[in-house]
């Protein structure tokens, strides 16, 4: 006799990003029995936003993020929200260390950025993030991970690709004279 065909069970926790009111609520993404479900905190407690069977769920990952997209609305789900904030925080001190040529203070921050980074990847996997997305790909969603590796991976090529550009435009100038 065969078993019937066990649905795979996952749940990713984190906070849903509202665009209406522009405020973070805690979250609850399920996958279960071959469906995708939100659940989302409010005054009231627990409101689901949406069950849908996982096959109209477009899964989208990238860093310590889950997007859900069903019908054409997207439902960002974060891991870490106080990481976003702290990243645009990193980033106006990098300006300034830059600015005021403040080298020590610059690599601190660099220190900090990598810290937050780091949080937010732990955050990801510890609520449950790379099982939800497992389970919702087994399931049937479409699925897309773009985790900090390619990140990295992108913004090392971007810059060797400036350098380059920069490189030939400087050749280019001093071969026209």
């Amino acid at each position: 006799m065969t078993m019937p065909y066990q649905y795979p069970y996952a749940v990713f926790t984190g906070a849903y990003g509202d665009t209406t009111t522009g405020g973070w609520y805690e979250a609850r993404a399920e996958v279960s029995n071959g469906y995708v479900t939100l659940w989302v905190a409010s005054g009231g407690g627990w409101a689901q936003q949406f069950s849908v069977p996982a096959q109209q769920v477009t899964v989208k990952s990238a860093a310590q993020r889950i997007t859900l997209v069903v019908q054409g609305r997207s439902y960002p789900i974060l891991a870490k929200p106080a990481a976003v904030g702290r990243a645009i925080a990193y980033g106006a001190a990098s300006t300034y260390a830059e600015a005021f040529d403040r080298p020590v203070f610059e690599a601190g921050v660099d220190v900090g950025r990598g810290v937050n980074q780091a949080a937010a990847g732990a955050a990801f996997s510890s609520q449950g993030g790379p099982e939800f997305i497992a389970a919702a790909r087994a399931s049937g969603a479409q699925v897309s991970r773009l985790g900090y590796g390619a990140i990295a991976a992108i913004g090392c090529g971007g810059g060797a690709l400036v350098v380059i550009v920069v490189v030939f435009v400087t050749v280019m100038t001093f071969s026209l004279r």
